[in-house]
């Protein structure tokens, strides 16, 4: 068994629910027999003077499949920057890591082929005085 906020939450999304079908319900049984004065032209066929309710399915799909084609488009256009940009960050770390491995290489190199060398003293210059009276 439920507890209060639950049986509310099921009969308030009821109520609402079935207000919605009695409006839908009051809107259809007054416009079945109401017809538009003029043509509805769709692309395959023309309507001599059509029932309101057929031009208001047709304008729903229309704007449904229209809404759902520009999201379609506006979702592909980001997934392709995000491509591009992925391929960018990829392209920039393998040059990275490329530009590492030859670094490690010439270090490597440069430590094997380095020559010893015997210890250098430091040699120390002394300033000459100035002889020049004051």
């Amino acid at each position: 068994m439920g507890t209060f906020w639950e049986k509310l939450k099921f009969w308030t999304k009821a109520i609402i629910f079935g207000v919605a079908l009695l409006y839908l319900f009051v809107v259809v049984a007054a416009n079945w027999n109401l017809v538009i004065d003029g043509d509805l032209n769709l692309i395959f066929s023309k309507y001599q003077k059509p029932h309101v309710l057929t031009v208001l399915l047709v304008t729903a799909v229309i704007s449904i499949f229209g809404w759902w084609l520009l999201r379609t488009i506006f979702k592909t256009l980001r997934q392709w920057r995000h491509l591009q940009d992925r391929s960018r960050t990829a392209k920039l770390e393998k040059e990275m890591a490329d530009m590492k491995a030859k670094a490690g290489m010439l270090q490597t190199r440069d430590a094997a082929v380095a020559p010893t060398t015997t210890p250098v003293t430091p040699v120390t210059v002394v300033k000459p005085v100035d002889e020049t009276p004051l």
